[in-house]
């Protein structure tokens, strides 16, 4: 699909007919983590899976701001047809929350996999900062070589292929795209009590393994949302919908199937 933001014509990877999910992807990958998710939801969803600001296929440039990722999905929320599910992986999420919270126009059903409601601490914003610096010195070379362990499971990290499908979406962003990111997520705002303000029907996903999102905590926020699920992936880490596709799409379809009008 196409939408035209910022007088920008951007062109949005989608597959599927049906009830619209959107598909919003972490830091530091692209629309193409989802790969194996979409081809299972397609075949009742229509999904979409965008870039956001920066990457291969969207040439808007990023500005450091979760607000502006959040403004970009909302372009997509509003030239869907009907109602519209929301799913953010990890930074994603961050951006879904922030879409929901300014711009809740459209949305009937949202999803946040392996990501959480507050803001970094000092100590996280320290570290965000440290990357930034390895950036600048180091390159998409440098963001692979740290973020690889952290996103995957021991397990998932074992298998040559699913590691250098990780690697290569990686070393493809440019670096002022990883920056944006590394700044959005420093500077996000606390989501926390906003979380207990959604009415709309909500699932919260964790990998089981997941050492940056832990699904205790996730589980605790999930308890925090009115009428929120929640559902734990097995033998998955941080990247659960790259680790566990299928266990994801799975857990993503009923939801939708029971939150989207057919």
């Amino acid at each position: 699909m196409k939408i035209d933001w910022r007088g920008k014509a951007i062109e949005v990877r989608d597959i599927g007919t049906g009830p619209t999910v959107v598909l919003v992807h972490g830091y530091p990958l692209d629309g193409g983590m989802w790969s194996g998710v979409a081809r299972v939801l397609a075949s009742e969803f229509h999904v979409v899976k965008p870039d956001l600001p920066g990457r291969p296929e969207n040439p808007a440039p990023p500005d450091g701001k979760i607000e502006t990722y959040a403004d970009f999905l909302a372009a997509i929320v509003a030239a869907s047809q009907g109602p519209v599910g929301v799913a953010g992986f990890s930074m994603g999420g961050y951006a879904a929350l922030a879409l929901l919270r300014t711009r809740p126009a459209g949305i009937s059903a949202l999803a946040l996999l392996d990501t959480r409601a507050s803001s970094d601490d000092a100590e996280g914003r320290a570290k965000r900062d440290e990357a930034i610096a390895a950036v600048e010195t180091g390159g998409p070379e440098a963001v692979a070589d740290a973020m690889v362990p952290k996103l995957l499971s021991e397990a998932a990290r074992a298998k040559a292929d699913v590691v250098e499908r990780v690697r290569r979406t990686i070393l493809r962003q440019k670096p002022e795209t990883l920056k944006s990111d590394l700044t959005a997520m420093r500077d996000r705002p606390d989501q926390t009590a906003f979380v207990r303000e959604i009415t709309i029907p909500t699932l919260v996903i964790a990998g089981a393994l997941d050492a940056i999102t832990p699904p205790g905590p996730a589980r605790a926020m999930a308890e925090s949302i009115p009428g929120a699920r929640f559902v734990e992936i097995p033998e998955a880490g941080h990247a659960s919908p790259i680790e566990k596709p299928k266990a994801v799409a799975a857990a993503l379809a009923d939801f939708f199937r029971a939150s989207l009008p057919g």
